[in-house]
C-alpha cells in the first residue's frame, strides 16, 4: 500500500505568501501579475490583454488611457480582496 504523503486539506498548489502577493500586485498588478500568482489565470490574462490594449489605443482620442482607468481601479480593488485570496 502507497503512503500518501499529502494531507487531505493540501489541494492545489502552495498558497503564496501575503508579502509576496503585495509585492507582486504592487509592481505588476497592473498586468495581472498577483492574479497569476493567486491563481486566478483567467481574469489575469485579461488584464494583461487590457493593458496591451491600452497601450495599442492610448493614441486613439484617449481611449488608452480610459482602458487603463479602468485596469486602475481594478488594481485598487483588487488590494483589498487579496487577502480573501489567500485565506482560501
Amino acid at each position: 500500500m502507497a503512503i500518501d504523503r499529502y494531507s487531505p486539506h493540501e489541494v492545489g498548489p502552495p498558497v503564496a505568501s501575503t508579502l509576496i502577493t503585495y509585492l507582486v500586485w504592487f509592481f505588476l498588478g497592473n498586468i495581472g501579475g498577483h492574479r497569476f500568482l493567486t491563481g486566478r489565470v483567467g481574469t489575469g490574462l485579461m488584464m494583461l490583454g487590457l493593458h496591451v490594449i491600452g497601450w495599442l489605443t492610448w493614441w486613439l482620442l484617449g481611449l488608452g488611457f480610459l482602458i487603463w482607468g479602468v485596469v486602475g481601479v481594478w488594481w485598487l480593488v483588487d488590494a483589498l480582496l487579496i487577502p480573501g485570496w489567500l485565506r482560501r
